[in-house]
Order: C-alpha cells, then sequence, then structure tokens
C-alpha cells in the first residue's frame, strides 16, 4: 500500500487587513521561482458550505451522501464532512502529495507551524504561542525568533526553504565500492585539484539538509569531517548503501549519488528536486537508468529489504514494488562514471576540454 506523502503545511495568520493575503502571493510567487511546487489553501473560520442550499452538491448529500465533488473544466472542489483538523487537512494532503510545501492563510488556532504578519504599531495575536515560528512585522520583534520585514520576501523564503523544504531531504553518497578494477579507492582520486568525492559533497550539500558518506572504510573520509558509516547489510552491491543510507536517514527522502561523478553539476539535478516530492524513487533515464543518481523515500525499506533476504541485488528490480517516477533526458555525459583508469583519464580531458 502507498503512503501518501505529507508535505509540510505552514500557515499565514494574523488580523484582519493585515496582508496575509498579499505576503501569501509573494512568497508563492518567491518560491514557485525557485523550481518548487507550492500549493495555496485558504482556511476560513466560518461554519458556511461553499455548497450551499438548493445546489445539486448540497441535494447529494442530504441524500446521504458521505461527500461530493465539483468537477469542472478546469478544476476540481471536495465537499467532505470534517470535524478534525486532521480530518480537515487529509484530503488536502493527498491532493497535494507532489507538492513541496502547502502554504495556508488563517488557522490562527489550529496551525502547527505559524508565520504572523503583524500590522504596525498592533500586538502580536500569537504571543506565547509555541507554534508560532517567526513574525513578519515593520516594527515587531520577538524574542527568540526570526523576524522579517514584509519587503524581505528573498530572505523570508530562504528561512521556509531551510526549514520546511529541504528539511525533507537529505543527501548520502556511496562510495562503498571496491574499485577492484582500478585498483585503489576511486573516490579519493584527485579531480582538477582535489579528491572528487569532496566534489561531489560540494555539488550536492546546497540542495540538502545534511550529507552521509557510505562506506566500508570511514578512516578514508575522516579529513572531510563529515559522518561516515558502513554498509548495514554488506556484500549487496549498490543495494547495501542504499538501504544504509534510508535506514539511517532522519529525513523522508535522500538524494543518493555515487561517489565517481565528477561531471555532474547542481544544475543537472534540478528535475529530480521539482518531481520528486510523493514518488518512492525519482531518477534519470537516457539509454539507462541511473539509479546511482536518483531520490530514494523510505518507503522503500521494505522492498529493499525483501530483495536483500533473497540474494536479489538489482536496484531495477524495485521498480514493480514501487512508485517510480522516472525523467527522461537526452544528455548523459554527466553520469558518466570512474570505473577504470582509461575512464579516470577521459573524464579528466573531457573536463578541461569543456572548461577550456
Amino acid at each position: 500500500m502507498q503512503v501518501p506523502f505529507s508535505p509540510a503545511i505552514v500557515h499565514i495568520v494574523g488580523r484582519k487587513g493585515s496582508g496575509k493575503t498579499a505576503l501569501m502571493v509573494n512568497i508563492i510567487r518567491t518560491l514557485a521561482a525557485r523550481s518548487y511546487r507550492i500549493a495555496g489553501v485558504r482556511h476560513s473560520p466560518h461554519a458556511h458550505a461553499v455548497d450551499a442550499e438548493g445546489t445539486d452538491t448540497e441535494q447529494y448529500k442530504k441524500a446521504g451522501a458521505i461527500g461530493s465533488a465539483l468537477i469542472t473544466a478546469h478544476e476540481a472542489n471536495l465537499f467532505i464532512p470534517a470535524i478534525s483538523q486532521e480530518e480537515k487537512l487529509a484530503p488536502v494532503t493527498r491532493a497535494f502529495q507532489h507538492c513541496h510545501l502547502i502554504l495556508v492563510e488563517g488557522g490562527i488556532k489550529e496551525g502547527r507551524e505559524k508565520i504572523e504578519i503583524i500590522p504596525p504599531s498592533a500586538e502580536p495575536l500569537c504571543s506565547g504561542d509555541s507554534n508560532l515560528r517567526a513574525v513578519v512585522s515593520v516594527d515587531y520583534t520577538a524574542t527568540g525568533l526570526p523576524s522579517f520585514h514584509p519587503a524581505e520576501t528573498e530572505r523570508l523564503c530562504s528561512f521556509i526553504e531551510e526549514r520546511y523544504i529541504k528539511a525533507a531531504l537529505s543527501g548520502a553518497i556511496i562510495a562503498g565500492g571496491q574499485s577492484s578494477r582500478l585498483g585503489f579507492n576511486k573516490a579519493l582520486l584527485p579531480f582538477q585539484g582535489k579528491p572528487v568525492i569532496e566534489r561531489m559533497l560540494e555539488t550536492l550539500s546546497p540542495i540538502v539538509s545534511s550529507i552521509k558518506i557510505i562506506a566500508n572504510n570511514p578512516a578514508d573520509y575522516q579529513f572531510l569531517n563529515i559522518e561516515t558509516v558502513p554498509d548495514i547489510r554488506p556484500g549487496c552491491g549498490p543495494l547495501s548503501g542504499i538501504h544504509t543510507a534510508l535506514s539511517l536517514s532522519n529525513t523522508e527522502y535522500v538524494f543518493i549519488v555515487s561517489c565517481d561523478l565528477p561531471l555532474l553539476t547542481a544544475g543537472t539535478l534540478g528535475p529530480l528536486l521539482l518531481k520528486y516530492p510523493g514518488y518512492d524513487i525519482t531518477m534519470f533515464k537516457h539509454k539507462l537508468f541511473e539509479p546511482l543518481c536518483a531520490v530514494y523515500r523510505r518507503t522503500c525499506l521494505p522492498a529493499l529489504e525483501e530483495l536483500i533476504d533473497h540474494g536479489e541485488y538489482r536496484i531495477i528490480d524495485l521498480f514493480p514494488a514501487l512508485n517510480t517516477r522516472i525523467i527522461r533526458i537526452d544528455q548523459s555525459d554527466e553520469f558518466q562514471s570512474m570505473n577504470t583508469k582509461e575512464d579516470y583519464e577521459r573524464l579528466q580531458k573531457k573536463y578541461s576540454r569543456d572548461k577550456g
């Protein structure tokens, strides 16, 4: 059974006329420009119903329907009776499971993550509220909380991005291979002045909340000051590294990359970052799949463990059991890895030629 992803839900709250809608619009516009998928929800404290007296959908409910919906040429509207806040949000999170963030205007009593906009010279409504995370105001600052001027949309969005969007995604670099064809640890090979694994860290760091290195020789990576852990179930090829990364992750999703993709750039990874929410696996495909440059969700663990238990170590065997999103691309140069000395020398030359 697939478990719907629940994006973080942030409530923008404040007094009537405080500028909540304008702030919502600015946040959505700014985060959308950063290629995030944002859902906007309007919370109303009033007990009115959209499918009012006399409408067709209201008659369905009177006849005994447990809920109703209105489907138009361009949208769908659900009318579902709900008592608790969880019941109200459940269909919303299901509908928007492929978003990075759900932004709600209002909900000052129910919201668990709130940002309050406070008009000039006004007192805050959420003073002392343990669910208040930041304030937006021209003249009010909250002790111990981030404060933003209404014109500081970019800075506010960076706060939201770090706390709520990137927090769902960590990173793992798989460096557990034997490098048998090279004869030495390929992760530590110098590439344009630094170890190739250091290049991978620089590529991944800006887009994830934290990074682990998965390697069976942790001492080799102490100089990087990055948490390095061995395989929990070694001997299963790349599945061992993926299994370990997901088992030890404190985030719902893990961006997993191989240690030996020195041509990979953050720009190439954009489509994965845009489309991963709600899927168990999101990966690229050109002529081949790229399972070691992909986003995996912790819901993959039962299927992973079943394969390992049965001695089946092909990553592609995960696909039938999981909700997999394949992103087709035409260019494959950045996914070239270093398995032989010839590969290493060729990629060095290619990098120098492309940069020259």
